[in-house]
């Protein structure tokens, strides 16, 4: 019995084997031009895209998108072209360029969005619009604010980089070493962040120098408009309030000679009270990390009481600092650069309708800072 139930399972597995081979052998005759896939010589291969306007008279704009891609040739060489289109609409350069290339455009792998600054405070929310819609593009492309024209950026070459895109790209993804940058510098938190309340759009800010392309602050959004451009003093300080568990390094420095670097990790904690109507933010920083250099505590490696003398100074140091930073913010930006707004809103409700740029500037913020030595080096020499 149980041999005529195995050879009966055997011929209906083989039944089943002969159909799925002739299936795949009719999609492979009938339908082998609509499966054919692409060959990527065929492609231009977006690694950037820039993103500028050009004013055309009141309150006229012609936008102006370019974009850096890959060609792939036959011999295994790779050629970088850069191609702009210009049109009413972002849609109406897509047509314009294509125009101009002989290869069909391949978005989805986009490293980088340069934005002009003039761009950016005209409104990207255009921009957000039309790449949120398209299925194709990469949402975890770095979107960063640049002085001048993205043409100038996405020309520029870069030792052992076959395009500036890649590199720009690694500037913005290493950076999360120092400075206090978070990395959530992509077009999904753009997504995120455009219309969701108490929280806005930062992005860092670039600039051709001298001896190359470099980070030189943030940019920091107002809903879809660019409100405020941080210098990298300012930026460090956003950036240790604003995030957690970032990295950076603090000085403390008499003169060229005398001064102590302080490579740390940044925790913080924010705590919301809201008394008749107002609103008190607390913001806890917990510092802790190591002595890069020291030239300025004598005896640091062998008495306790000079790391506690650091530890005080630096504290006092950085909790100035950051005092200094919410003055300007609350006086001079008057834009919440630390999202206190969503931290309220996730307490209190949302859908409030008030204003949180103007609730956080007339708010009272107070900032706790304590630091913590947990090594130092290889000792004194």
């Amino acid at each position: 019995m149980d041999k005529k139930r195995i050879g009966k399972m055997k011929k209906y597995m083989n039944i089943i084997l002969n159909v799925f081979l002739c299936s795949i052998l009719i999609m492979v005759i009938f339908g082998g031009e609509k499966n054919k896939t692409q060959s990527v010589e065929d492609l231009g291969i977006s690694v950037g895209v820039g993103m500028g306007i050009n004013k055309n008279g009141e309150g006229n704009i012609i936008y102006r998108v370019s974009t850096t891609a890959n060609e792939y040739k036959e011999d295994g060489t790779i050629e970088t072209l850069l191609g702009t289109g210009i049109g009413s609409t972002i849609g109406k350069t897509r047509e314009n360029r294509q125009k101009k290339i002989g290869k069909e455009f391949f978005l989805g792998l986009s490293k980088i969005y340069i934005l002009d600054e003039e761009y950016a405070k005209y409104g990207i929310r255009d921009l957000i619009d039309v790449n949120f819609k398209n299925s194709v593009v990469n949402d975890n492309a770095f979107l960063v604010v640049c002085k001048g024209r993205n043409e100038d950026y996405l020309k520029y070459t870069s030792p052992d980089y076959d395009n500036s895109a890649e590199y720009i790209s690694d500037m913005i993804k290493n950076s999360v070493n120092y400075n206090f940058f978070k990395g959530d510098y992509m077009f999904k938190d753009a997504f995120l962040s455009i219309d969701a309340e108490g929280k806005n759009v930062v992005s860092p800010y670039i600039e051709i120098m001298e001896d190359g392309i470099k980070i030189k602050g943030m940019a920091v959004f107002n809903k879809d408009k660019l409100a405020v451009i941080l210098d990298m003093k300012d930026t460090k300080i956003m950036n240790m309030l604003r995030e957690n568990k970032v990295k950076g390094i603090l000085t403390i420095q008499k003169n060229s000679k005398e001064y102590v670097n302080y490579s740390a990790e940044s925790k913080r904690k924010i705590t919301c009270k809201k008394i008749g109507g107002k609103y008190t933010f607390i913001i806890d920083l917990d510092l802790k990390g190591e002595i890069v250099n020291n030239g300025l505590y004598e005896g640091m490696t062998v008495k306790t009481e000079t790391i506690q003398k650091f530890e005080d100074d630096m504290s006092k140091q950085v909790e100035n600092m950051c005092i200094g930073f919410l003055d300007k913010m609350k006086k001079e930006y008057k834009v919440d650069l630390l999202q206190l707004g969503w931290v309220a809103t996730a307490k209190y409700g949302r859908d409030t309708g008030v204003d949180w740029n103007e609730v956080v500037s007339n708010s009272k913020i107070k900032v706790n800072v304590k630091v913590h030595v947990d090594k130092l080096g290889r000792g004194q020499y």
